[in-house]
């Protein structure tokens, strides 16, 4: 079978360098934490604006120095064979990292894997680097083996070279450049070297570069302490050097690094346990939910908090136990969905039915001391009103019938109609969609409409005022008073799509010139106190063809808010009143009937 040849450092694409680069700085985040960790806790650990959660799972997931371990991300060498020298496990610790480490960090991991305290390997790391043959400490106080100082024990550079396993390919190139930039211990010539080269340059390359320049004078140790402390170059495992302009015009590479699709393998080789939620994580989602100055999402938490994605197999298991915690805590009030927010934050408004929406309660008598506005039992009523006030554009808020049980599969696309007075708060009365469009629960949910300009508006609906909160801006901009029509699309339970096509309602469209007339209507009837049985009157005398009920109920709307009941009532009870071809007339030489006496048995008592 043949064998995959893989590309030396100097022949990688930018890509595939950030690659190596972010893999990198997974591993030394990990060395720096000291233990496992999630993905979303390596990506802080890295301290890179750049450096998101999503990198950090590729950079983890592609890395070959790391495995996975119960949620969590850890090192191999944590695995390492605890019968081998002490020695030999310090070396293989340095090799596999690429990097010096300071004596805290490489008891730790040795720690690992002797399973001993960390502390007796401090004392034993210090006397390693005693005799300065096998391992030295940076001024730094990091540990590394002295094998990655530049071996000199002739003068010829082709003997430096051969002892040091370096071609000539890797050092002849660099000759004029080392020596215009004066490469030497001096950090700002190693800066200027390696920004000019723009590739990876090998260590002991770089190291001979210098010696070739003043083979006296040059310390490998010296040389090697300023490149990793002052130069501002990184050290990447395998023994090369990135300059500073390198990584810059790499790490631009990283965005797209984080879109690529990872198998986390290790955990594939068992069965996913489903997320256990402790009182210390449960504190955590609570904490998160509380210090946050809007909307937080159940998703997004077990994202940051858990690193449990989408592609995880527990992954719609653990999103519902996240959300069982966070209802658990009376500190946190869920609205909806995935949404949480700390208690008390929902505007007061959504709590109540506006008093615009309030329907009054009046009693008019006339002169022989009878009631005048009478209501009538379903039974009673004539010319199919009893069908007709069912229509859901008839019912509204605070007047509406019994709201049936929700649908198991309610329509994703519903026709809403604005009324006169909604629009001028910006609401929408609930009993406009079947019932199950919206979530039943909670009482009260946040939402989001997603409006035909493309802006997005944040919306209340309180299951239990049937009103949906929020969308008084958007009203204002529709030049219609009464009787726009828009669709409303439900994208997921709490994300609609809003879409409107300027089209109109024709039996509740009231032109402005006509709101105008029913707002001088409106102050009479208040001024004189008329009985709702006036305001039908006059109304129905403007349309001496007739008028449809659901015409006429919003005309009447619009100068008080009246029950549909009582509208239908009025229209069946009284003789000047009676239907032709669907419409409903006024007889006004039939006022002085007055009340239809064969009525009286469907009167409601009240």
């Amino acid at each position: 079978m043949a064998t995959a040849i893989q590309p030396t450092t100097e022949t990688l694409t930018d890509e595939q360098l950030a690659s190596r680069f972010a893999n990198d700085l997974a591993s030394k985040a990990l060395i720096e934490l000291g233990d496992a960790a999630k993905a979303s806790e390596v990506a802080k650990a890295v301290g890179r604006d750049d450096f998101e959660m999503q990198l950090a799972r590729v950079a983890l997931a592609t890395n070959p120095n790391v495995t996975s371990t119960d949620r969590k991300w850890t090192l191999w060498s944590r695995f390492m064979d605890a019968r081998s020298a002490f020695d030999t496990n310090v070396l293989r610790l340095l090799q596999t990292y690429g990097k010096p480490l300071r004596v805290s960090e490489l008891a730790k991991e040795l720690s690992f894997i002797y399973h001993r305290p960390a502390e007796v390997f401090e004392s034993m790391l210090t006397r390693l680097c005693a005799d300065g043959k096998r391992f030295v400490q940076l001024k730094s106080g990091a540990l590394i083996p002295t094998a990655w100082f530049l071996k000199i024990e002739d003068e010829a550079d082709e003997e430096v070279l051969f002892d040091n396993f370096l071609g000539d390919e890797e050092v002849y190139p660099y000759y004029d450049l080392a020596d215009r930039v004066a490469l030497s211990a001096d950090p700002l010539t190693i800066s200027a070297f390696l920004n000019e080269v723009g590739k990876p340059v090998k260590n002991l390359a770089l190291q001979f570069l210098a010696w070739r320049r003043n083979k006296e004078e040059f310390s490998a140790y010296k040389f090697y302490s300023s490149a990793y402390t002052l130069s501002g170059a990184f050290p990447l495992s395998g023994g090369y050097w990135l300059g500073e302009t390198l990584i810059e015009r790499i790490v631009p590479h990283f965005a797209e690094i984080a879109k690529q699709e990872v198998v986390e393998a290790q955990e594939a080789e068992a069965a996913p346990q489903p997320l256990t939620i402790g009182d210390e994580d449960r504190e955590r989602l609570i904490v998160a939910v509380l210090e946050s100055d809007t909307t937080v999402f159940a998703d997004k938490l077990l994202s940051q908090i858990f690193d449990i994605t989408q592609d995880e197999r527990t992954y719609e298991e653990d999103l519902t136990s996240v959300k069982e915690a966070l209802k658990s805590d009376a500190r946190v009030l869920w609205v909806g969905g995935n949404r949480f927010r700390p208690e008390g934050t929902i505007p007061a408004y959504v709590f109540r039915v506006p008093g615009l929406l309030e329907i009054p309660h009046y009693e008019f008598f006339n002169e022989d001391g009878d009631s005048i506005d009478l209501m009538l039992e379903d039974d009673g009523l004539d010319g199919g009103l009893d069908k007709e006030i069912r229509h859901p554009f008839a019912q509204d808020v605070l007047d509406e019938e019994a709201i049936p049980a929700p649908d198991s599969n309610p329509p994703s696309n519903v026709r809403a109609v604005i009324k006169y007075h909604h629009k001028m708060i910006g609401t929408l009365p609930l009993c406009q969609v079947p019932a199950g469009f919206f979530p039943v629960e909670p009482n009260i949910l946040e939402g989001e409409f997603s409006l035909p300009g493309g802006q997005k508006a944040q919306i209340w609906i309180n299951n239990e005022t049937r009103l949906a909160y929020g969308l008084i801006d958007w009203f204002g901009s529709i030049p219609v008073d009464s009787g726009a029509t828009f669709t409303l699309e439900r994208i997921s339970p709490d994300r609609y799509q809003v879409n409107y096509n300027d089209e109109t309602e024709p039996s509740m469209f009231i032109s402005r010139n006509r709101i105008n007339e029913l707002q001088e209507l409106q102050e009479r009837a208040e001024t004189d106190r008329l009985p709702t049985f006036e305001i039908l009157r006059e109304i129905m005398e403007h349309y001496r063809k007739g008028i449809e009920f659901l015409t006429l109920h919003t005309e009447v709307n619009i100068v008080r808010r009246v029950n549909r009941r009582l509208i239908a009532s009025l229209l069946s009870e009284y003789h000047c009143f009676f239907q032709r071809g669907g419409a409903w007339v006024y007889d006004a030489k039939k006022l002085t009937q007055g009340f239809d006496k064969s009525k009286r048995k469907y009167l409601k008592k009240s």
